[in-house]
């Protein structure tokens, strides 16, 4: 019997087995923040994008929860990135 031959009739003797098929793990939805009614289209050099995109992996934020935190924070308002 072939080694793939092997591996299906395990996966075939054991397709039931919850000790082996545990129940996939479902993550959280993220608290999105109030209903995004408006789209604005904006340009940055590629400098600009790059730094915005560095921030966004550094703190786990989107692309445009970077720049919506940006705005809120120019304009003093309340941060908007996760509220």
């Amino acid at each position: 019997m072939s080694e793939e031959s092997e591996r299906a009739a395990f996966y075939e003797d054991h397709k039931d087995d919850p000790e082996i098929w545990d129940e996939a793990k479902v993550a959280p939805t993220p608290h999105l923040p109030k209903r995004l009614a408006m789209t604005v289209t904006v340009r940055f050099s590629a400098e600009e994008a790059e730094r915005i995109r560095r921030i966004a992996k550094a703190t786990g934020l989107t692309y445009a929860e970077v720049v919506r935190s940006a705005v809120a924070q120019a304009s003093g308002a309340r941060s908007a990135a996760r509220a």
